[in-house]
């Protein structure tokens, strides 16, 4: 038992070793009120994570209602959700097109999840890239399908895809969706209320 225990501590150390120092930090800032506003909220979402759906609309709000403090959503997609991989690489074109629209991008893909899981199962992979390119293009206005088409063989597109999720893998997250604040894993976030979180900002603002 110990050896194999050593084994998984030498494992984990080594890939944390080597996941790749991204050339800024990754995740999309929702909202920064200042430079280094605390606290720091960081969301890990899947886009067709049902739980990441339902928590967004709490946390929009937690955002958008208080003041100084630094939101962040890293996309983590997750293997057993078919086709996230794809939405992910798409998120990631809309980012280098335009970031404001990345949230749009985001609502979107929660209102129709079916869209790409269920309905898609029986999908070839051209047809699920063809599929997420019309979507795009039919809900975000100036994004063009033929952009995201190119992006799902874009280099540099799967490797901010992928670096993302390395680091998701560095800082331990195992699932969808993950709250972290200011740097530290918080198990019972995703059940807090708009009003429970604001209480814990406060608190947090305040010190120790």
């Amino acid at each position: 038992m110990i050896s194999v225990l050593l084994l998984v501590t030498f494992v984990t150390i080594t890939a944390a070793q080597y996941t790749p120092i991204p050339p800024h930090p990754p995740g999309f800032t929702y909202k920064a009120s200042g430079y280094m506003a605390t606290p720091v909220i960081e969301l890990f979402y899947d886009h067709l994570c049902p739980g990441s759906k339902g928590s967004w609309p709490t946390m929009k709000q937690v955002f958008d209602s208080n003041e100084n403090i630094t939101g962040i959503i890293h996309i983590f997609p997750l293997p057993y959700h078919h086709n996230a991989y794809f939405v992910t690489l798409a998120g990631v074109v809309i980012r280098n097109l335009d970031q404001s629209l990345f949230v749009q991008f985001m609502e979107a893909v929660f209102n129709d999840q079916d869209k790409f899981l269920t309905q898609a199962e029986n999908m070839t992979e051209p047809e699920v890239q063809k599929m997420i390119a019309e979507f795009v293009a039919l809900n975000l206005k100036g994004i063009s399908s033929q952009s995201i088409m190119d992006g799902f063989t874009d280099d540099k597109v799967v490797t901010v895809a992928d670096r993302a999720w390395e680091y998701g893998c560095s800082r331990g997250v195992s699932g969808t969706p993950f709250f972290m604040i200011n740097g530290v894993l918080d198990h019972n976030a995703g059940s807090y209320s708009v009003s429970d979180w604001t209480k814990m900002i406060n608190k947090l603002k305040m010190g120790p």
